[in-house]
């Protein structure tokens, strides 16, 4: 019962109109950056209550490569542009409208050749995921 309260409390309240998020500035580690001068925006739209989760958008200007550390798990959905991924001995490429996975504790390599900009997911996974994922899956 306290948790449903506390949840309810801290829950954004239900939309009644559209709101327009901007997209600020998104400061990055610049040793992440490996070529380019990227111009990174970002904005949260929505947090979990518990702080666990988060939802957003985020753009990058191309062309630009720069290696990405996963912190949470990270869900994009790719709205604008192209992004060439390396991940876990792997190369693909996000296109608009095209999905992909990111486990925390893991690293990326993106090449964004034009302006790109992504919704993403974020979730926190908690200890006993990232004990599991370390210990019996290779690459997180």
């Amino acid at each position: 019962m306290y948790e449903a309260v506390v949840y309810s409390n801290r829950m954004a309240p239900p939309s009644v109109a559209p709101v327009a998020r901007l997209l600020g500035p998104f400061h990055v580690d610049l040793s992440w950056v490996r070529s380019g001068t990227p111009n990174f925006r970002g904005t949260e739209t929505a947090r979990s209550a518990d702080g666990s989760g988060a939802t957003g958008m985020w753009s990058c200007d191309g062309p630009t490569t720069f290696e990405w550390r996963f912190g949470s798990d990270e869900t994009v959905h790719l709205l604008e542009g192209k992004i060439e991924v390396e991940y876990l001995g792997r190369r693909f490429t996000l296109n608009p409208g095209d999905t992909a996975t990111f486990h925390a504790g893991t690293r990326s390599v993106w090449h964004v050749p034009q302006q790109s900009k992504k919704v993403f997911v974020l979730h926190q996974p908690g200890w006993l995921v990232r004990w599991w994922r370390k210990v019996f899956l290779a690459g997180g």
